[in-house]
């Protein structure tokens, strides 16, 4: 049995422990509630852009755009990984990455070259350890910066033939609760066929490709953008739950050392007592 003074120093150190993870807690879920709103409030601006695209497409007689062209071959396509710089949020990172592990030997098995890029220190150094290739995002982490870098990088690919495709990878807010990992197609730019009985007869200015044009780059970016907004909402919750449970985990640990401390002192006051009574005896 540890002695008395060990057994206090272990529960001061987890008392301690616990006051961290509590303040993390409460600072995750304070950033959550922005970080929540701002994901759920922006979908239906996605949403709405997405539903022009759809309806300006429709009436749309000329050649569809380059970036809604789909390839005749698939041989290469683009993933973008949106993990967190953080750790400290249980398995958000984890079940992401084993997501993306996943659908890259899916694609090898069907002779398509996948290629990464990370935006996220968690997921650069997991699959750097793992000897993929991978390109890693690193300037200003502005939003808007982060947008034009990968839009750009990624629209030029497809342009130019690097690459026939690309997706992003990210965890979905879905509670705050579930976090969940989803793919998203980014190009060739497609939508749903939602707009039947929708039709809206739009004045152009100063042409109709220029508008479509136009609104395809809004859905990259949206696109991109509500990724983000949902991977970093995802953090929060996932951080803020692991958090809670550090703090219950160190609830617990602190009533079991309380009790092994007790048993301690107990064990200790009885043999000194023992002690008393044996020593009596022998004056006798």
């Amino acid at each position: 049995m540890q002695s008395l003074k060990a057994i206090k120093t272990r529960i001061q150190s987890v008392q301690n422990t616990q006051k961290l993870t509590k303040a993390m807690k409460f600072v995750a879920a304070a950033k959550l509630r922005r970080a929540q709103k701002g994901a759920i409030e922006a979908r239906s601006c996605s949403k709405a852009i997405y539903d022009i695209l759809g309806r300006v497409s429709d009436k749309c007689k000329l050649d569809p755009p380059a970036l809604m062209k789909r390839p005749d071959d698939i041989n290469n396509i683009d993933c973008l990984i949106i993990t967190s710089d953080k750790g400290l949020c249980g398995g958000f990172n984890e079940n992401l990455l084993h997501y993306v592990e996943e659908k890259i030997n899916e694609h090898i098995s069907h002779g398509i070259n996948v290629n990464l890029f990370v935006y996220g220190e968690k997921g650069w150094s997991y699959l750097k350890a793992r000897k993929y290739q991978v390109s890693k995002y690193d300037g200003d982490d502005n939003l808007s910066a982060v947008i034009n870098y990968y839009s750009e990088i990624l629209v030029n690919r497809f342009l130019s033939g690097k690459s026939d495709g690309a997706y992003i990878v990210f965890n979905r807010f879905i509670s705050a609760g579930e976090q969940r990992p989803t793919g998203w197609n980014l190009l060739p730019v497609y939508w749903p066929n939602e707009n039947a009985g929708k039709s809206i007869d739009y004045v152009y200015e100063p042409t109709q490709k220029d508008v479509l044009d136009k609104v395809i780059e809004s859905v990259i970016d949206r696109s991109l953008m509500q990724s983000i907004l949902e991977s970093r909402a995802s953090e929060l919750a996932a951080r803020m739950t692991a958090m809670d449970n550090a703090t219950r985990n160190a609830d617990e640990m602190i009533s079991h050392l309380t009790l092994e401390y007790h048993k301690a002192r107990q064990s200790s006051i009885t043999m000194e007592l023992l002690d008393i009574v044996g020593g009596a005896e022998a004056l006798r």
